[in-house]
């Protein structure tokens, strides 16, 4: 089986702070779960303060797709879009 690596883009519900960049980059740790593997967290500049967070994982083909990722990511709080940038295999 082969795997898929995805770059999956989270954007806030507007304007966040530190502490809450911070908290929504943990929680992204907390929803995914396996068979799923987390890569890099990283946070994302837009433009004018405004911040996302740039989230990379590694998704196995028997896993069902991005569509539980995207789903369970989009459950977090403050978080107003989850969008699926770039997809490829491994």
């Amino acid at each position: 089986m082969g795997e898929v690596i995805a770059l999956i883009r989270l954007m806030p519900d507007g304007l966040v702070s530190d502490s809450d960049i911070q908290t929504m980059m943990d929680e992204v740790k907390k929803h995914v779960k396996s068979p799923v593997r987390l890569g890099r967290v990283e946070i994302k500049e837009i433009a004018f303060g405004l911040r996302g967070l740039n989230v990379t994982v590694v998704v196995p083909d028997n896993a069902g797709g991005l569509d539980p990722v995207v789903n369970a990511l989009s459950k977090i709080k403050k978080v107003e879009n989850v969008e699926v940038v770039d997809v490829g295999r491994i």
